[in-house]
């Protein structure tokens, strides 16, 4: 059935999510391959909206769309009346992303192992302390998006991504420590092959003969990795749903101070390339650059077209969803601490003594509500501007508007992983839990 005559077949306000892909996992340990998977993906998401109640149904078989049609009609008929329910209306235009990597389905299967085995040789290669490659990954998606409502909307575009991994173990004695890599591209050719296994292998080599260090206050320098893990803490709090909802520590703080006057904080589902770049959100509402902390002062929100209409403003183009199988809630494109113009090295170099830390554990622990967190951190102990040993074992704790407010230098190295960025960070007066 062709989807663009679905809409016509209903009565009521109606949009389809329409989602069609494919994707390629390998693992290979040991340079052996281990697994190797192809999915394909084709599903479709149906909203309907009886005088206000909100229906929702969703299928994997097209030819099955009648019934999801039916079940929408009947979750909307009886849901609760909300006069915020509403679809976007038909947009003029949208921006043009570059995400779609046409040659990706030429690369063949061989091609893909070559690569993830080249990696790997360049963590061995690159120390004989690296005893060993753990795991190496990659992974690809090609996917075709379409939306299309009953206010004339009609969108569709088509995006490509692309990813490698590894875990290098370096052996010293008794001791053994690893340290993982990554590389994500919209594009096949931008892959860092070799870099990702040197990367891994430096990681892991760093970490030998670590110590623990006392219980104190100190500057600590965050790894732009370990930063763009605490951005994604943020994300959660810029959500207009999370402020509605009162649970966002920026509530009540539109235009007020909530870090340091350096930080400026960018949602951009229009940048180069990025993760999270796309014409328009999975509403069809056009996706644009917005700077939601401007030297350290909140100046927005993200928002999807329910949150949006609500306080009677438009939508960012951040309605967000996990897959065609769930309703559109709020999330970020590519969001990111904008960088600054110093060096890791001229960051280390200011640091008199402090911790630079290159590794963040249990993120995932900490409260996007209250802000507080209490995580584990590994990394390089710096005295007097430079790096004197490994440090591994130690606790970082505190509020995440404490964070905002104690960064006193940014980095000019941004980093994504996924769509969420940070260069590196310059926090004073952070505490750490050791012995």
């Amino acid at each position: 059935m062709n989807i663009y005559k679905i809409v016509k077949k209903i009565d009521k306000p109606a949009e389809i999510y329409f989602v069609q892909g494919h994707s390629s996992t390998i693992e290979l340990s040991d340079e052996k391959i281990e697994s190797i998977e192809d999915a394909s993906i084709e599903g479709l998401g149906l909203r309907i909206i009886d005088r206000g109640g909100l229906g929702f149904g969703y299928t994997s078989d097209i030819g099955l769309v009648d019934r999801t049609i039916e079940e929408a009609s009947l979750n909307a008929r009886y849901a609760t009346r909300d006069k915020y329910n509403l679809l976007p209306q038909k947009a003029p235009s949208y921006p043009r992303v570059n995400i779609y990597d046409k040659d990706l389905k030429k690369v063949s299967l061989k091609e893909k192992i070559e690569k993830i085995k080249k990696a790997s040789r360049a963590a061995l290669e690159y120390d004989r302390r690296i005893r060993k490659v753990y795991k190496a990954a990659y992974h690809d998606t090609i996917y075709r998006v379409n939306i299309l409502n009953s206010e004339g909307l009609e969108v569709s575009y088509s995006g490509t991504s692309c990813s490698i991994s590894l875990m290098a173990i370096a052996q010293e004695r008794r001791e053994s420590q690893s340290g993982s890599e990554f590389d994500i591209q919209r594009f096949y050719e931008k892959l860092k092959i070799e870099e990702v296994g040197r990367r891994a292998a430096q990681k892991a080599l760093s970490l030998l003969g670590a110590k623990k260090v006392k219980t104190q206050r100190l500057s600590v320098l965050l790894d732009p990795l370990v930063g763009s893990s605490f951005v994604g803490l943020i994300a959660s709090a810029l959500s207009a749903e999370a402020v509605q909802r009162k649970r966002s520590l920026f509530r009540a703080r539109l235009d007020k101070r909530v870090g340091a006057q350096e930080l400026n904080i960018i949602d951009d589902g229009t940048l180069k390339e990025g993760l999270g770049s796309a014409p328009c959100d999975d509403e069809g509402v056009p996706t644009s650059r917005k700077t939601l902390i401007e030297k350290g002062m909140l100046r927005g929100y993200l928002y999807n077209t329910y949150t949006a209409t609500k306080e009677k403003k438009e939508s960012t183009g951040n309605g967000m969803r996990g897959s065609f199988k769930s309703l559109p809630g709020i999330g970020a494109t590519n969001l990111f601490i904008s960088p600054g113009r110093k060096s890791k090295e001229e960051l280390i170099r200011k640091m008199r003594r402090g911790l630079y830390v290159t590794e963040a554990l249990g993120m995932h622990t900490a409260d996007s509500i209250s802000g507080d967190f209490s995580v584990g951190v590994n990394g390089l102990w710096i005295e007097k501007g430079e790096i004197s040993y490994p440090v591994c074992g130690v606790i970082m704790s505190g509020n995440l508007m404490e964070f905002l407010n104690s960064i006193e230098g940014i980095g000019k190295d941004l980093r994504f992983v996924g769509n969420i960025g940070s260069p590196s960070l310059y926090l004073r007066e952070i505490m750490l839990s050791g012995e």
